[in-house]
């Protein structure tokens, strides 16, 4: 049942996740791009990716998985500057086809069409990084667009929805902990399934509770060796109401106590007898 539950929380908490997310994505494309921000990106896109992801990323049949199983993601450092990366090649990419930018072409053999393909793989992959590691730090592009920022609207949208991301992730994280411990428990105790061989979850609770201590343990009461059945315990309490039924009188020659002899000798003196 807590199994259960923990599932139901995190699929919750996913929701909440991917819509922070889509929330926080949305008003940083809203913002515009600081000219400081493009006054410090290279010439074109393939001196800003590098050689190697450029080639991974123009080649014929391309997959964004095999591609980020290609890099080098070991550590949050790599993973920024990949997505540093892919955001500035996107950025030179939309300039160049859309505003015409006077720089210097991408040269004579790329034609438009294939221009769009790759921005298009680009911000694929972008995605992909996103989901995989939700709990990035803010890349160069977000930074510089919220510095220069001037809208209230935005700042307030971009920050609580970065808030409840990061929130998110952190409680997603620890649940999968708990679940992953859980099942490493599970697969490294097998024996427990063969010491409860009952047929349902009942009977395994009813087992176990009857070996769990209880009050009458740790006080030593007598009752504590009769408890796994209630016909023993049945048996313990009518034994000790027959005996008490069997309880034999009092004797009439057990000494009396001085007041209650006092008074027997008060009123022996006072009786119609005495008086004659």
């Amino acid at each position: 049942m807590s199994r259960r539950w923990l599932q139901c929380q995190k699929e919750s908490v996913n929701q909440v996740l991917k819509a922070a997310m889509a929330i926080n994505a949305e008003v940083l494309s809203e913002i515009e791009i600081p000219e400081s921000y493009i006054d410090s990106l290279p010439r074109n896109g393939r001196a800003s990716l590098g050689d190697s992801i450029y080639k991974g990323i123009t080649v014929d049949h391309f997959d964004p998985s095999q591609f980020l199983s290609t890099m080098d993601l070991s550590t949050e450092h790599k993973v920024l500057d990949l997505k540093n990366r892919i955001e500035a090649s996107i950025v030179i990419w939309k300039r160049k086809m859309h505003q015409k930018d006077g720089r210097s072409s991408w040269g004579s053999g790329v034609s438009l069409e294939k221009r769009e393909l790759f921005e298009e793989r680009a911000e694929t992959i972008l995605i992909l990084l996103k989901q995989r590691y939700p709990g990035l730090p803010q890349s160069s592009l977000d930074i510089s667009k919220l510095q220069d920022n001037r809208d209230v609207g935005h700042a307030i949208l971009e920050s609580y929805s970065r808030i409840l991301e990061s929130l998110a992730f952190n409680v997603m994280s620890r649940i999968e902990d708990v679940l992953h411990a859980d099942s490493l428990a599970q697969t490294s105790s097998p024996q427990k399934s063969e010491t409860y061989p009952s047929s349902s979850d009942e009977d395994a609770l009813r087992v176990s509770s009857s070996d769990t201590p209880t009050l009458s343990d740790f006080m030593g009461w007598g009752i504590a060796s009769r408890r796994r059945s209630s016909t023993d315990l049945e048996i313990y309490f009518k034994g000790d109401n027959d005996k008490k039924l069997a309880k034999p009188p009092v004797s009439s020659t057990q000494k009396k106590s001085p007041n209650l002899e006092k008074l027997e000798s008060l009123s022996g003196n006072r009786s119609p007898k005495g008086r004659d």
